[in-house]
C-alpha cells in the first residue's frame, strides 16, 4: 500500500513539475454562449502556425514537424474529454487555431530593488546595479476558439512559460500536452 501511495505521489508530482511555471491568461467575448459549442474542427486554413524568433538561425518548420501532431492530438483529446465532438467536414459550431510563438525571454534584478527607499530623500540607499540576469527562450501557446468562423474569435488562451533546453523531446511533449489540458479546462461550459 505504501508503494502504490509513494507511486501515486510520484507521479502527481512530475506532472505538476512538468507544467510548473507557465502562466495562462484567458479572453472570452461575454456574449457567447458556450454551453452551445457542441461540435468543432480545426480552422479551415490550417490548424496553426509556428513562430521561431531566437536568433538569425531558427527555423520554425522542425519545431512545427514535431510538436503540430503533438498539440493536435492534446487538443482533440481534451475537447472529446470535454464531451465536444469534432466533425471533419460540414458545418460545426466552433474552429479551432493554434499558434506557438517562441522568443528570448529574460528577467533580471537588481541590488536593492527589494528595498524601502530611504524616507528623507525618497531614493534607495545605493545606486541600482545589476546583481541577476537570466535570458531564455520563452514560448507561447496560444489557442483560438472562432465562432461562428475562424475570423471571429470568441475565446483566447495564452499560456507563457520558459523553453526548458535541458529537457528531452519525450518530456517536452509531455509538457505540452500538460499544457493543452490545462488551457481547455479554462474554456467555460456555460
Amino acid at each position: 500500500m505504501r508503494r502504490v501511495t509513494a507511486i501515486c505521489l510520484l507521479l502527481g508530482l512530475s506532472a505538476a513539475v512538468l507544467t510548473a511555471g507557465a502562466k495562462i491568461q484567458v479572453q472570452r467575448d461575454e456574449r457567447t454562449d458556450f454551453s452551445t459549442l457542441k461540435t468543432w474542427n480545426w480552422n479551415p486554413s490550417g490548424p496553426g502556425d509556428v513562430k521561431i524568433w531566437v536568433t538569425a538561425e531558427s527555423k520554425s518548420e522542425p519545431v512545427k514537424k514535431t510538436y503540430e501532431p503533438v498539440i493536435m492530438q492534446a487538443v482533440e483529446d481534451e475537447l472529446a474529454r470535454r464531451g465536444i465532438k469534432r466533425v471533419a467536414s460540414g458545418p460545426v459550431d466552433f474552429t479551432v487555431t493554434y499558434y506557438v510563438i517562441i522568443t528570448v525571454g529574460g528577467d533580471s534584478q537588481h541590488m536593492g530593488q527589494f528595498l524601502p527607499p530611504v524616507t528623507t530623500y525618497g531614493v534607495p540607499p545605493f545606486a541600482p546595479q545589476t546583481t541577476s540576469l537570466n535570458i531564455y527562450p520563452e514560448g507561447s501557446l496560444v489557442l483560438d476558439i472562432g465562432a461562428p468562423g475562424p475570423d471571429h474569435v470568441v475565446w483566447r488562451a495564452v499560456a507563457k512559460s520558459e523553453v526548458e533546453l535541458d529537457r528531452t523531446e519525450a518530456q517536452r511533449a509531455e509538457r505540452v500536452r500538460g499544457l493543452v489540458r490545462d488551457i481547455v479546462n479554462k474554456l467555460p461550459k456555460k
